[in-house]
């Protein structure tokens, strides 16, 4: 009797696994999510784990925000959740930090200028190449936002030898100029003073001096090396990042309003330079003065000198510069 029940029983359950093993139970529809994934897809579902979502400069300065902010709950639980708070005997070793932290905020903001660094680099350049510029001092101050150019008396020497005697120089924006003249006249020489601002030049002018072609190098393409010459990008996000840390670590508001302003300025100058764009904009460049695909991935040893000017002229088309100054005989044809 009990084994005529247990064989029913094992019938009945081979029965049922049979009959959900025909149904599909168990199985894989590897139709169906192919299929759902390529609906994903389309939709951009997914996007977001490939490609980093670019910040906005409001995203940025809310991020930083936040992270100070970290710090500063951070520190206090640290004290035992009290705030530090100045005492009666403390006066002195205070100032001794206050001090202390100006000196540093001193030292961040005084290497934040990249274009000051720049012209300090030129201006030195100028001195040891025996390059003098004298010009006639006018009274107040130039303005910021000033698009012209005009410099009165203004005299240049090269080893002691006059260029240029009590001449004005008179350069209005949107305009194109020619600088005409024989060979050894000091052409380049005057040039070379005016792209190291010798003379007063509006601070928002910005000033990108082209007189070589690119080194032939075998480490970098004609591509990589457009895209290179914007340097400007990592150094500042690095300054951002110093001066951020610096925000949290200091309590001073006079001091944290002036962090904040270059870091306005430092998000504002990273939001024109659109890094996102730059290899689309870098590659229509090239090809708009005549390399091909396969020539944007040479090394810019496989090309000849004009080839490279091509190169040099690309670096300064790509950094977009109000004021552009070319010297040589290829940046002429090359206009041409």
């Amino acid at each position: 009797m009990a084994s005529r029940y247990n064989e029913k029983r094992r019938k009945a359950a081979e029965f049922a696994l049979n009959k959900e093993l025909d149904s599909g139970y168990g199985k894989t529809n590897f139709e169906s999510i192919v299929s759902a994934d390529t609906r994903d897809a389309a939709m951009g579902k997914g996007e977001e784990e490939l490609f980093e979502k670019k910040l906005s400069k409001e995203e940025k300065k809310a991020m930083a925000k936040a992270a100070r902010e970290a710090k500063r709950i951070a520190k206090e639980k640290k004290n035992g959740g009290k705030k530090t708070k100045k005492v009666k005997g403390e006066d002195e070793s205070g100032e001794e930090k206050k001090e202390d932290v100006e000196s540093i905020l001193n030292k961040v903001v005084s290497t934040m200028s990249i274009e000051e660094q720049k012209r300090e680099t030129a201006i030195e350049k100028l001195n040891r190449e025996n390059i003098a510029v004298t010009y006639e001092q006018k009274r107040g101050n130039l303005h910021a936002n000033t698009r012209d150019i005009l410099v009165t008396g203004v005299s240049v020497t090269f080893h002691g030898k006059t260029l240029v005697e009590d001449s004005e120089v008179r350069i209005n924006y949107g305009n194109r100029y020619g600088f005409i003249g024989p060979n050894g006249s000091g052409k380049s020489t005057v040039m070379k003073a005016i792209a190291a601002r010798a003379i007063p030049i509006p601070d928002a002018l910005d000033i990108y001096f082209l007189d070589c072609e690119y080194p032939a190098r075998d480490d970098i393409t004609a591509l990589q090396a457009v895209m290179e010459s914007n340097n400007e990008v990592a150094i500042l996000e690095k300054q951002a990042e110093e001066l951020n840390q610096l925000m949290a670590e200091i309590d001073d508001e006079d001091s944290q309003m002036r962090i904040q302003d270059q870091m306005e300025s430092i998000y504002e100058r990273l939001d024109a330079l659109d890094v996102n764009s730059a290899e689309a904009r870098a590659t229509t460049i090239l090809f708009g003065l005549g390399f091909t695909t396969h020539m944007q991935h040479m090394k810019t040893r496989e090309f000849s000198g004009g080839w490279r000017m091509r190169v040099a002229l690309a670096r300064a088309l790509f950094l977009k510069p109000e004021f552009l100054l070319l010297d040589g005989k290829h940046t002429l044809v090359l206009l041409s």
